[in-house]
């Protein structure tokens, strides 16, 4: 047994996560993987293995929409321009003098979370709600994390490319990487994946919270489909959530990241506000699950499903933890301090020779 297996057994005693996978990697190669535990308790148990897909959440909003900024940038997409060159029901708004950064790095203004879908299902009823969304702050204010912005994001880039969101995925930046993340993993009967929360509870509960009356929630285990209720009723891709992959499909996709001339999007674009965001990406200062041992130019993301990634291009290393924690209920507790714990174990395992001991980070 690995140190990896003994962190994920410990975890799934403790009652963390029923299966999980841990991933350990460079620009260049994977050092470790391993996996534990079950991709499903309910309504049957049922074991993980190399090919079980996780449900990536909000991995999704750096993995693929991130990476199709990035390649959108390349083609002629400025940053600068407001979502209204792209979107004509955003054109005369209440948010004139956004951005797509602001998007992208999460000072737009707009709200943390709304069910989109309780004003009607599917991408152009979405805009529409999308549009008339009121905000909470003046564009640039604050560092508020806002799923509608991705929402937004994501239908920028299919009026950019011409192309729905898994189409430009599949071909601009899954292939170009190799990896074999997806959107809508359960059109392909063969392809397992890992089961998340039953009864799209966690969301029931903030529907009925914002007194908004919605009948449409599902009532069993959900699994193949995305957890996020605003993906899946979109259709199940999104520029929030959406995407599925396993640990190795993740780090095709993010060691792509760790060349030089990604650092424009990985560097912080929020200085002097509590939290520090890149383009898409979270930064060290701020972030709950990062670790002393990252440097400076760490970044990553989280996902509510229980999943995570982290690189580091000074320490030139990739981490990666998935799991299907949701499953069957959100369970209590802090799940950083499960990543804070993945995080340094992995650094003790394999220390980079640019860590302290070697070259100053």
């Amino acid at each position: 047994m690995s140190r990896l297996s003994d962190f994920l057994e410990e975890e799934i005693e403790a009652g963390s996560f029923p299966g999980g996978a841990a991933l350990v990697g460079s620009r260049d190669e994977i050092f470790e993987r391993r996996l534990a535990g079950a991709a499903a308790v309910e309504p049957s148990r049922d074991p993980l293995s190399a090919e079980t897909l996780f449900d990536l959440a909000s991995l999704t909003k750096p993995l693929a929409t991130g990476a199709l900024v990035r390649v959108a940038v390349q083609r002629g997409l400025r940053l600068e321009d407001p979502p209204g060159r792209f979107l004509p029901e955003w054109k005369r708004t209440r948010f004139e003098g956004m951005t797509l950064e602001q998007l992208l790095i999460h000072t737009s203004g707009l709200p943390a979370w709304y069910p989109v879908y309780a004003q009607g299902e599917g991408p152009v009823a979405y805009r529409r709600t999308l549009a008339g969304l009121e905000p909470e702050h003046a564009p640039g204010e604050i560092v508020l994390y806002s799923d509608p912005g991705f929402l937004v994001l994501g239908d920028v880039l299919e009026v950019f490319f011409a192309a729905p969101l898994d189409s430009s995925f599949a071909e601009l930046a899954a292939a170009p990487a190799g990896s074999r993340a997806r959107f809508r993993p359960a059109r392909d009967p063969e392809t397992p994946a890992a089961a998340t929360e039953k009864g799209d509870a966690t969301e029931r509960r903030m529907v009925a919270e914002l007194g908004i009356a919605y009948e449409g929630f599902r009532t069993g285990v959900v699994r193949g489909e995305v957890h996020d209720g605003n993906a899946f009723r979109r259709g199940g891709a999104a520029g929030n959530a959406g995407l599925f992959g396993t640990a190795e499909d993740v780090w095709r996709l993010a060691r792509r990241w760790l060349d030089p001339g990604a650092s424009a999007f990985t560097s912080d674009r929020t200085p002097g506000k509590p939290e520090a965001r890149g383009l898409a990406w979270q930064l060290a200062r701020g972030a709950g699950s990062a670790v002393p041992g990252f440097s400076e130019a760490a970044f990553g993301h989280t996902g509510f499903t229980g999943t995570s990634v982290w690189a580091d291009p000074r320490l030139d290393r990739v981490w990666i933890l998935l799991t299907n924690r949701i499953h069957p209920e959100v369970r209590p507790g802090d799940f950083h301090a499960v990543r804070k714990r993945f995080h340094q174990l992995a650094l003790d395992e394999f220390p980079s020779p640019r860590s302290p001991a070697g070259l100053p980070i």
